[in-house]
């Protein structure tokens, strides 16, 4: 990734980690004075997610920085590795925000005052919406899309649903206080955490796994290996050599490909394995990612 990109990064993760830190403040201050446990736990997550913003501000300044004294093969593995911490503490703060809806459902609910966190609730989806929808843009506009402002993205777009789910919510209890059935008000704060928190749970699950897998240098999606394949398949039916393509991982913003090349004429095999180089380049560029290619020549060429 070159300078200028990592440092519209870099602004782009400040500009979220202000806009959390004012959604966290607001969110636990209209949470404890309404008394409601979904938008203390809006509020709370929009801390942590400031916390995680800082992570991978931190992790983006590490990564481009010059240390190839300790990291030889560069710093790629920082990225899915702080994917995978945001990943991890989401789902720890989800688990003990069902937790606490349960024990207040199965304890007869709780009143909230519902018209003052409906009025925050709204003001918040329209806050969260707008940010997420600006980071979106912003990383698609992107010659080479960044793994850290997407899983920023995600956080953003968990809270834009959050809080819609949070203001209609609160709407439907608001008026559900104007009819008949008002004393079953009581539980809408609990049910609406115990909805939202197992509705959202795949989305912190699937940061984590997919961040494993890339720490563990595991195969990526298959459009990434369709198209891998698909490129040494062509190279092979254009160039002399004989190429076997034996391993495949993205790691972050890089992408590794290792071919074996099997000579088959060595007098003009190092034209052939730039010729090699330069197609699986241009083919590969489409996937934004930084390609590395490891062309392993057979040892026996005399």
């Amino acid at each position: 990734m070159c300078a200028k990109s990592n440092k519209q990064d870099k602004q782009l993760l400040k500009l979220s980690a202000v806009a959390a830190f004012s959604f966290a403040i607001l969110g636990v201050i209209v949470g404890l004075l309404s008394g409601s446990i979904v938008i203390l736990f809006d509020g709370v997550y929009s801390l942590i997610s400031l916390l995680l913003t800082m992570l991978s501000l931190a992790a983006s300044g590490y990564m481009h920085g010059s240390s190839r004294s300790h990291f030889a093969f560069g710093k790629a593995m920082m990225e899915p590795l702080v994917v995978a911490i945001k990943g991890l503490v989401i789902l720890m703060l989800l688990g003990y925000s069902l937790f606490s809806a349960f024990h207040v459902f199965i304890n007869g609910g709780e009143a909230i005052d519902t018209s003052f966190a409906a009025i925050f609730g709204f003001i918040n989806l329209v806050g969260c919406w707008g940010v997420w929808r600006w980071l979106q843009h912003k990383n698609q506009s992107k010659k080479q899309q960044s793994g850290l402002l997407a899983a920023e993205e995600k956080q953003w777009q968990m809270d834009t649903v959050l809080s819609a789910a949070v203001c209609g919510g609160l709407i439907i209890a608001v008026i559900l206080e104007m009819t008949p059935l008002f004393h079953y008000a009581v539980y809408a704060d609990s049910l609406m955490m115990l909805c939202i928190g197992l509705y959202f749970l795949k989305v912190p699950f699937v940061m984590l796994t997919n961040a494993l897998r890339e720490l563990l240098m595991m195969k990526p999606d298959q459009e990434i290996c369709s198209l891998v394949r698909e490129s040494v398949s062509e190279a092979n039916g254009i160039s002399p050599q004989n190429l076997k393509l034996t391993g495949i991982a993205k790691v972050g913003p890089e992408l590794m490909v290792n071919i074996n090349v099997d000579p088959k004429k060595s007098h003009q095999l190092l034209a052939d394995v730039q010729h090699i180089r330069e197609l699986l380049n241009r083919k590969l560029a489409r996937l934004s990612l930084n390609v590395k290619l490891n062309l392993d020549i057979a040892t026996d060429v005399k």
